[in-house]
């Protein structure tokens, strides 16, 4: 773990994985000032997942997990409808310690970067057909305009790649995020590309 900073945090219905790319429209003030912000710090934000059960009578009082992706913006422009189209990309998995609003708002809370054990699994038999998909999906025309930051050497990368280029429910996303466990990670994958036909 490293040192608590503090962050603004912004919660979607949708979340990105660290190495990943998600374009975003920004239409609410508080978030337009964010990026600003930002962008002249130098700074990222995090992306937050907001919880499908939230129920504040469970003792559940944050609607969003604990969780998340800090990101950093990668590209901004003006769209056609006239809303801020920015693009962040994933840069690694956060936990946050705690939350509060400013004035406008935005949520801010305190975070702590989790660096997480990697290792190279390509070699496991259980394992081989992961590495060789990432691997034919990340060649397609397509995916390679999306310049993906993929390290066939690092488990890590490799899941958190190939969920972030299969149809992958968000909640799918978050809880292989979520995972300690590179083989936990894969071994969920696994069961998700079983389920969608793989």
């Amino acid at each position: 773990m490293e040192k608590e900073t503090s962050s603004a945090l912004f919660p979607l219905s949708v979340n990105v994985l660290p190495g990943a790319y998600l374009p975003l429209q920004i239409f609410e003030p508080r978030y337009i000032d964010m990026v600003s912000e930002c962008l002249a710090n130098s700074e990222g934000f995090c992306i937050v997942l907001f919880k499908d059960d939230f129920n504040e009578e469970n003792n559940d009082h944050l609607p969003h997990h604990k969780i998340a992706t800090y990101v950093e913006i990668v590209d901004f422009n003006k769209l056609d409808n006239g809303l801020l189209g920015i693009t962040v990309q994933g840069k690694y998995k956060i936990r946050i310690k705690d939350v509060w609003k400013k004035e406008d708002e935005l949520l801010l809370g305190k975070i702590e970067r989790i660096n997480e054990e990697d290792d190279n699994l390509s070699n496991e038999p259980k394992y081989l057909d992961l590495w060789n998909m990432v691997k034919e999906i990340t060649n397609h025309p397509e995916i390679k305009k999306l310049n993906l930051d993929l390290d066939l050497h690092s488990s890590i990368s490799v899941c958190y790649i190939l969920a972030s280029v299969l149809p992958l429910r968000p909640q799918e996303k978050q809880t292989i995020l979520e995972f300690e466990n590179n083989r936990d990670k894969l071994d969920y994958l696994k069961v998700l590309i079983k389920r969608l036909g793989g």
